[in-house]
């Protein structure tokens, strides 16, 4: 099930009912959007993901996910990206129901930088030829633009996890 955007809590603080005000933090006004697929193949949180494109059922296009990989065929253009598992056991494997980030601020693998220097925030992002992984977008690439980046990327840095913000694609 989708979550929905229709409320939006803006206020920073609230009254209490003894009066007194109280601080709000801005996590309630995360405007992310979430929906729940079944994944495809083993997953991990911060793995862009791309539909089921080849599903020979019409419903199983948009129900189950892989990984989005700018070198598969099918291509997998990203849609979102994981965030977590919605089982009871945690489980990311195939046949797992996966939350999906849609649309908002995320955590996603982003590919190493191998300098030089940082990669700044606001750097446009696409998937690489590494499933699940993204990278500054490239003009040679045909591949949408599927998130910015919310984090520095320091020099040198490993492949690793950054604060995204997702550009909603479905």
């Amino acid at each position: 099930m989708a979550t929905s955007t229709l409320l939006q809590y803006l206020e920073s603080t609230q009254q209490s009912v003894f009066g007194a005000t109280v601080a709000v933090g801005s996590d309630v006004s995360n405007r992310s959007q979430t929906e729940v697929f079944i994944a495809r193949e083993t997953l991990l949180v911060g793995d862009l993901v791309a539909f089921d494109y080849a599903a020979v059922a019409a419903g199983d296009v948009t129900l189950g996910i892989f990984k989005a990989d700018g070198n598969s065929t099918p291509l997998r253009t990203p849609f979102g990206v994981v965030v977590a598992s919605a089982e009871n056991s945690g489980l990311l494997t195939a046949g797992s129901a996966v939350k999906v980030c849609i649309s908002g601020v995320a955590n996603v693998l982003t590919a190493a930088n191998p300098g030089p220097g940082d990669v700044a925030v606001g750097t446009l992002l696409q998937v690489t030829n590494n499933a699940g992984e993204a990278g500054p977008a490239s003009a040679a690439s045909a591949q949408p633009i599927c998130a910015i980046l919310a984090q520095v990327q320091p020099n040198l840095a490993p492949a690793q996890l950054r604060r995204c913000v997702i550009i909603k694609q479905f």
